[in-house]
């Protein structure tokens, strides 16, 4: 079985203007790329234990993402992160993330973005991703 680690990953993200930009310099840290399906317990009469039921509906969680910050005009996290999603339709933009096992891409919006400069340090960011659509694997 093949291992992976970070130097095998690429990750892009549309900007505000729906480009495609390669942010894979500027993270240093990103939650999760998770799919989950939506249970319900359910207990028929003469069950001794409740068990999970899938009611057929996924989702993708909330991606935190971080790293150094950078404002370079065309490809650093401050064009890419630095406007807030303020609609779904307007602002959905696409998140792709390439590792050596296969590339999960998904729909989100951009709900925070913070730049956190640090006294002796150099300057760092986090963003807040909420999917709006159910993560693929290919």
């Amino acid at each position: 079985m093949a291992k992976y680690g970070s130097g095998s990953c690429v990750i892009t993200m549309d900007d505000s203007g729906g480009t495609p930009r390669t942010i894979t310099p500027y993270v240093n840290t990103i939650g999760g790329l998770k799919i989950e399906t939506i249970t319900q317990e359910i207990n028929p009469f003469g069950g001794t234990a409740e068990k999970p039921n899938s009611v057929g509906v996924y989702k993708s969680q909330t991606i935190a993402i971080s790293g150094m910050f950078d404002d370079t005009a065309t490809s650093g996290p401050h064009v890419v992160f630095g406007t807030i999603s303020s609609t779904v339709a307007a602002s959905s933009r696409t998140l792709a993330v390439v590792t050596g096992g296969g590339t999960y891409t998904v729909e989100c919006l951009v709900t925070g973005y913070e730049v956190m400069p640090k006294n002796g340090a150099l300057t760092e960011y986090a963003a807040t991703l909420q999917t709006t659509a159910v993560g693929v694997w290919s």
